[in-house]
């Protein structure tokens, strides 16, 4: 016993706690060994009870447009700094579209934008934006990224999984019906036992890599369960549960008995596996399987038999004692969204904030462990979590106050017509506020690959908006498709496919497509909270090369032509910048590019320079 003392880590007041045994009637087969939950370990900030925060005093109080600005007013002003002036409403049209619906506007939506000189137009232009389909053809993306979603196994043979499209296509139309969170997470854990439809939605569980052709299944079925639990902690707790696979967690207050503990959760949804037998959706099993801890994480070093059970510091001993084991995925489900438990909340409300603005209020939006970095507004998102659980965890209500709030409004830097006021007021943010850490400015952000193709197909007039159905195959180069094996990727008969939303675009694991490649998408071998950020010549290269992107340029310069017929070449180039741009040109742009289009023998060969140049500007990938 003192050696085994010595060899954990005890934080603060832990103490090491000899389990009681779990296994009920079950004969045990040894004994637990962890450390007790101390007053110190629940004393992070993550683990500390939720409570709605008093909106903070503000020396500006005219500026604030929702209980958000308040919090983020305050830091500003105890910073000696002052928030940017609200962005020019194209900027601002534009902002919002890609955040919401991930496209760019329209020229009509444009001049309406403009014309409309109610004080309740952007209002009513965020609520048009949040009941339109396409808004969760955006927003199915970033849950289908934490998800790691992909429609192929993986690994050498990358089988492709009949039927795989239906768990995106649920998340997309779960969204779209404005699902109240928690139903949205309990049909993913439990949807074939609480649902009216069948079990499609725990395709959430199993969606991960894959190998139905390994030879030891055992071995299969016990990583696929762990990749589970792993999951599940970082995606809905922001624990890094997989950390205590083989040992105690050497930061946070989780014991290897906790993570077999909510393992164990979903072990009799997991059937014993079958060779070459893929298995994509949970189910109710009639021979229950005892949860065991694993010495090691070693599938031949079986331990004590464990009850099913969350992560005890998620919440108080009450309701873990109160936890279901004749139905666990059900009783965590409630579990979840019980008052006592802090973390769900938080970590939703925080992944909200980070994709309206490019980051978190935490450094790591899957980690509030002891060693990440704190939020760096700690009340707000106190706040937006109590926001979310008393609206009845409705995600549009959290999206609009965040969209609506003069913090989201702000420029992120000064056009053409400011004020040496207004230039003043940004350098002295820039310089004290380097990092944009207290949104000094809205920040600036680029767009992702899956974007910036659905971007390119909407201006240059191709972009099919069908909704709804299977994955779709676009043509890929030859180099591409001759290092895949015979037939795995067959471009779809129909031309009107290729041209479709990404979301729809067919996601195989070992290869991504081009432009989601090269602009960072991730591979799905894991859940993934936040996306690389590269900038590398290849993303330049496809822009400039890629017969997508080319293709693009010259339906692009084919749509101007048409819409532009009778018209002179002024009018025409202001009409590109605001497809492209959601703006008019500079008098310098513009009278470069008329030189253009009249210098060159073939007018069309320079118009077809002049879009590809457009399309390839950094303002065309990069939101403001």
């Amino acid at each position: 016993m003192a050696l085994l003392c010595a060899l954990i880590p005890v934080i603060g007041s832990a103490r090491l706690a000899l389990a009681e045994n779990e296994a009920g009637d079950q004969e045990a087969a040894g004994e637990v060994l962890e450390l007790e939950i101390s007053e110190f370990d629940r004393d992070h900030w993550s683990f500390q009870p939720i409570e709605r925060p008093p909106l903070p005093a503000v020396e500006r109080s005219g500026w604030p447009s929702t209980a958000v600005d308040f919090f983020i007013l305050r830091r500003l002003e105890k910073r000696s700094l002052a928030p940017q002036p609200a962005a020019d409403r194209a900027t601002l049209l534009r902002r919002v579209k890609f955040d919401l619906l991930g496209l760019p506007p329209t020229v009509e939506e444009l001049e309406r934008f403009e014309a409309d000189k109610s004080p309740l137009a952007y209002e009513r232009l965020v609520d048009r934006f949040l009941s339109s389909p396409g808004y969760a053809e955006r927003w199915a993306q970033h849950w289908l990224d934490l998800a790691r979603f992909a429609e192929t196994d993986g690994f050498e043979h990358d089988k492709v999984r009949k039927g795989a499209w239906r768990y995106r296509q649920w998340v997309v139309d779960a969204l779209n019906q404005d699902m109240p969170y928690d139903q949205f997470v309990r049909l993913q854990l439990a949807g074939d036992l609480v649902g009216s439809e069948d079990s499609i939605a725990t395709m959430f569980c199993m969606a991960g890599p894959d190998m139905p052709d390994i030879n030891e299944q055992d071995l299969r079925r016990h990583d696929k369960l762990n990749e589970i639990a792993s999951t599940v902690g970082a995606s809905l707790l922001g624990l890094q549960m997989h950390c205590a696979q083989c040992h105690d967690h050497k930061y946070d207050p989780i014991s290897q008995a906790d993570f077999y503990r909510l393992r164990g959760i979903f072990e009799s949804a997991v059937p014993p596996l079958k060779r070459d037998r893929h298995v994509t959706e949970l189910a109710s099993y009639s021979d229950p399987i005892v949860p065991r801890l694993y010495g090691r994480g070693e599938l031949s070093n079986a331990g004590p038999r464990l009850k099913p059970r969350p992560p005890r510091i998620a919440s108080s001993d009450e309701p873990l004692s109160q936890f279901d084991n004749k139905n666990p995925r059900v009783a965590l489900a409630d579990w979840l969204f019980l008052p006592e438990n802090p973390l769900t909340g938080r970590v939703i409300a925080n992944r909200i904030w980070q994709h309206h603005f490019g980051k978190s209020l935490c450094e790591n939006p899957s980690d509030f462990g002891v060693i990440a970095d704190g939020p760096s507004h700690e009340m707000l998102l106190d706040w937006l979590a109590v926001e979310l659980r008393q609206s009845g965890w409705n995600l549009k209500r959290l999206h609009r106050i965040i969209l609506l709030s003069s913090t989201y409004r702000q420029a992120s830097h000064v056009g053409f017509d400011g004020s040496d006021q207004q230039r003043e007021t940004l350098r002295h943010a820039i310089e004290n506020d380097p990092e944009n850490e207290w949104y000094s400015r809205f920040p600036r952000r680029r767009l992702e690959g899956e974007i910036i193709r659905d971007a390119l197909l909407s201006v240059s007039g191709q972009l099919n908006r069908s909704y709804g159905g299977q994955s779709v195959l676009p043509p890929l180069p030859d180099e591409l498709v001759s290092t895949l094996l015979k037939g795995q990727w067959k471009s779809s008969e129909d031309p009107e496919d290729h041209v479709r939303r990404s979301i729809y675009v067919f996601a195989r694991r070992n290869l991504r497509y081009p432009i989601f490649d090269a602009f960072d998408r991730p591979d799905a071998g894991a859940s993934c909270a936040r996306r690389d950020r590269s900038t590398t010549a290849i993303q330049s290269l496809h822009l400039l090369n890629s017969e997508l992107a080319f293709d693009a340029a010259r339906k692009f310069r084919d749509r101007l032509e048409r819409e532009t017929a009778g018209k002179d070449d002024a009018e025409l180039l202001k009409h590109a910048f605001r497809l492209a741009f959601a703006r008019l040109p500079t008098e310098d742009e513009l009278g470069k590019c008329r030189e253009l289009l009249a210098g060159e023998a073939d007018r069309r060969e320079a118009l077809l320079i002049v879009c590809a140049g457009l399309l390839n500007a950094s303002e065309f990938i990069y939101l403001d």
